[in-house]
């Protein structure tokens, strides 16, 4: 250091020397600081040119680590340098600097169970820093990896960093002298911080990968879908697609798609198969030997792999499908996957490696995405078949049909039609091409005037108004051809149309029912003495018996009202003759006379008013025991309710001026047509509506409480086998002690006079014998009566059953 003032040497010879120690001491310190500085530069360019050559190869590691390990060994002045990489069971040596031939082929060996100093690494020490290679435990215990680096690389110094994330050993790298020579501080610093680029490049690398992966596997899997897609019910351009893609991206060398029916194995593609192999399993069925991919699978596995083949214990037993696999098919590592659906085996992917590579749980996920995609397109091709089959069977049922048939979809476009359709309506090829809706197909009807003279517009609306309903329609076209459409709603929407021609049909009915009346006029005897035969057997009704009763009666109670009126006239005349005989007698007299005469002319009133009841009565007992002969046909219950209840309504007022009752009605929509025999059904409601007009009025009349307002309600609703029909008014009700004789011939509730008890027991008879239905009834005195009236569809069956 430089004299102070006060300790200044005059001797000038001193000052020089002071001065010459001073310049060395500062040139010293500036050469430190230079080096120092030359030593940060390099290291700094070393770390760009690293951080460039990432850059330049996103996703390559090996010249990552090729550049890593030339400017690690050069900055910590090392001969040799290697990166190992872990995969959490083996070290592989991915990149060599330095090393002697024969060391270089010992690494190349590998991959090598971690030993040495990397066992301690892998225990979490922050360096391995050995001065002295051939000084250290694993040389003397013959450690191959320690005794190959000093014997074969004639390594003495070594320097290894392990490569972390997350506290996980990713690899290592190493530096190494041939000299015995420790590194510095700065240089173990530096090699760390080549081990976090390292770390960074892998970590980069790997997202990278996985992102390129998951493309892959999204573009792999968007292909397949367009073979699905361009490939309708065709699995062989579907299968060799997932195949080919499922061995790129699991980086197998060859692969097989097998299908499975439950019994037998069978090979639907195969994938970059050797020659001789593909020869060894033409025409084979792939067995499930115990221990086997396939056997594991059709147990129940996920999926099932196998390491090497070469040491797996079904080779070494000598199976022969196994040594062709590995002698033939140079297999070394293996895995199967199953194809599944609701858990029953339907297939398998089988994909091989010739080296000692396991595949990864990723891997084996791209096989799963691939097998489920590939049970979606058997369950498809599966599907399609059947409609197909299904297309063809309706297309061939269609054409046999000797109907006309034409199919409309739910949005009502024609969808489907036979040849009979066409040539019944007379339609050109041009128009149904062109698959028109239902509105397009009315209106071209109408206008040929297929319906008569109606606005093609209003046709539309009548038949829209109905698209949901089963009805049936017959229309005579000009020429006297009688059609028969039917309309038939589907569950899911659209509709399909039946056209018959029923010309020779209803011919041949005319004809059968003019054969049919003449037979009858022939053979009514017949008829009137089998029915006293049927009747006479019914003890619970009068049948024939009434009949015979009635017409007794009939003539002796015509004599009666006859002579009644007779008597009245005869007894006119007879007052007449006699008055002036009678004005000449004593007041007294004349009034006895007149009484008598009075009293003479009452009697017979009631004579002829109780025989014109009477009449009535037996009119009422003839017509109950005569049944019905109606022709039975498909009818519209709503409409016949309804024309009904308006024919009921009117009648009672045209009776009765004051008459006055609030109709409801309840009818369910879409009620399809029944059979029945329209008059006498008419006939059964007629006199229900009646009998609950009388007591509603009835209770108005008598209850004294001027807000009850009469009403009468009427429901019906579609049971599907049968129909229904509630007839309920609110009148005075039925007693207990008669409900259960309301159905019994002459039987009524009514006062003397206003019924002939004839009208349930006949109602009864034309819904239960004639019908095969029941009638029933509900009341509660002084609140309502209600009768359900149920007629059956399958009236044929019914009848059969009973």
């Amino acid at each position: 250091m430089s004299a102070t003032p006060d300790s200044m040497s005059t001797d000038p010879q001193q000052i020089i020397a002071d001065l010459r120690r001073e310049r060395d001491e500062a040139l010293e310190r500036l050469a430190e600081r230079t080096a120092e500085r030359d030593e940060a530069l390099e290291q700094q360019t070393a770390t760009a040119e690293v951080l460039g050559v990432i850059n330049s190869s996103p996703g390559e590691l090996a010249p990552v680590f090729e550049a890593m390990l030339e400017k690690a060994t050069r900055l910590c002045e090392a001969e040799t340098g290697t990166f190992w990489t872990y995969d959490g069971e083996y070290m592989q040596a991915t990149a060599v600097r330095g090393a002697s031939p024969s060391f270089a082929e010992f690494l190349r060996q590998g991959p090598y169970r971690p030993q040495g100093g990397q066992l301690r690494l892998l225990r979490g020490a922050r360096v391995i820093h050995v001065a002295d290679m051939t000084q250290t435990d694993g040389y003397s215990t013959r450690s191959p990896l320690s005794r190959a680096a000093a014997d074969l690389g004639g390594i003495r110094t070594l320097l290894v960093v392990p490569l972390r994330k997350d506290g996980a050993m990713l690899g290592t790298i190493g530096v190494y002298r041939r000299t015995v020579r420790p590194f510095t501080d700065k240089q173990i610093a530096l090699l760390e911080s080549f081990a976090a680029q390292a770390v960074i490049a892998m970590e980069n690398a790997r997202l990278l990968t996985e992102t390129r992966e998951a493309l892959e596997q999204q573009t792999a899997t968007a292909e397949v879908l367009q073979v699905i897609n361009s490939s309708p019910g065709d699995l062989k351009p579907v299968f060799d697609s997932m195949l080919e893609k499922g061995v790129r991206l699991c980086e197998a060398s060859f692969g097989l798609l097998c299908t499975f029916d439950g019994g037998r194995l069978q090979i639907a593609a195969m994938r970059g198969v050797p020659a001789r192999y593909a020869e060894f399993l033409a025409g084979e069925l792939l067995p499930f030997a115990r221990g086997s991919g396939p056997a594991s699978i059709l147990a129940g596995a996920r999926f099932h792999t196998v390491t090497d083949f070469a040491a797996d214990p079904l080779t070494l037993s000598g199976d022969p499908h196994r040594r062709a696999l590995v002698e033939l098919g140079g297999a070394r590592s293996g895995a199967a996957v199953p194809l599944r659906k609701d858990a029953v085996l339907v297939g398998m992917f089988l994909v091989f490696r010739p080296e000692v590579r396991p595949f990864t749980e990723k891997q084996i996920s791209v096989l799963e995405n691939f097998a489920a995609q590939a049970v979606i397109a058997i369950e498809n091709a599966r599907l399609l078949d059947e409609i197909r089959q299904r297309q063809q069977e309706l297309r061939t049922t269609f054409d046999n049909m000797v109907d006309g048939v034409a199919m409309f979809d739910e949005a009502l476009h024609l969808a489907a039609w036979n040849r009979n359709f066409q040539e019944l309506l007379q339609l050109p090829e041009e128009f149904l091409a062109q698959r028109p809706d239902f509105d397009t197909y009315i209106r071209y009807l109408t206008e040929r005037g297929e319906f008569g003279e109606t606005d093609p517009e209003t046709q539309i609306k009548r038949l829209r108004a109905r698209i949901g309903d089963h009805y049936s329609f017959e229309r005579t076209r000009p020429d006297g051809t009688v059609i028969e459409v039917r309309n038939n709603p589907m569950p899911d929407g659209g509709i399909v149309v039946i056209y018959s021609d029923i010309t020779e049909r209803k011919r041949s009915e005319a004809e059968i029912r003019a054969a049919r009346d003449a037979a009858e006029a022939a053979y009514r005897d017949l008829k009137a003495a089998q029915a006293s035969l049927i009747q006479a057997e019914k003890m619970a009704s009068l049948g024939q018996l009434t009949a015979g009763i009635a017409h007794e009666i009939k003539n002796p109670l015509n004599f009666v009202n006859n002579f009644a009126d007779l008597s009245v006239e005869l007894l006119d005349e007879l007052k007449e003759t006699a008055a002036p005989a009678i004005a000449a007698l004593s007041q007294g007299k004349r009034i006895e006379i007149d009484e008598t005469i009075g009293m003479l002319t009452g009697n017979l009133e009631k004579i002829a008013e109780h025989g014109r009841r009477a009449d009535g009565i037996v009119k009422s007992m003839l017509e109950h025991s005569r049944g019905s002969s109606g022709e039975r046909r498909s009818v519209d219950l709503n409409g016949l309710i309804e024309e009904a209840l308006n024919l009921a309504y009117h009648g009672a007022r045209a009776q009765d001026a004051s008459f006055n009752i609030t109709l409801e009605r309840d009818f369910t929509e879409a009620i399809a047509p029944i059979e029945l025999v329209p008059q006498d059904i008419t006939r059964v409601c007629l006199n229900l509506f009646s009998n609950g007009f009388y007591a509603a009025t009835k209770r108005q009349r008598e209850g004294g409480n001027s807000n009850f307002k009469p009403t009468l309600k009427v429901s019906t609703r579609d049971l599907g086998d049968a129909v229904e029909i509630n007839i309920r008014d609110n009148g005075v009700g039925i007693t207990p002690e008669i409900k259960d004789k309301l159905f019994q011939p002459f039987f009524t509730t009514k006062p003397t006079g206003e019924g002939t008890g004839l009208g349930l027991s006949i109602s009864y008879d034309i819904v239960t014998q004639e019908h095969g239905g029941t009638i029933s009834v509900d009341n509660q005195v002084g609140e309502f009566t209600e009768f359900t009236v149920r007629l059956p569809r399958a009236l044929r069956a019914k009848m059969a059953a009973s």
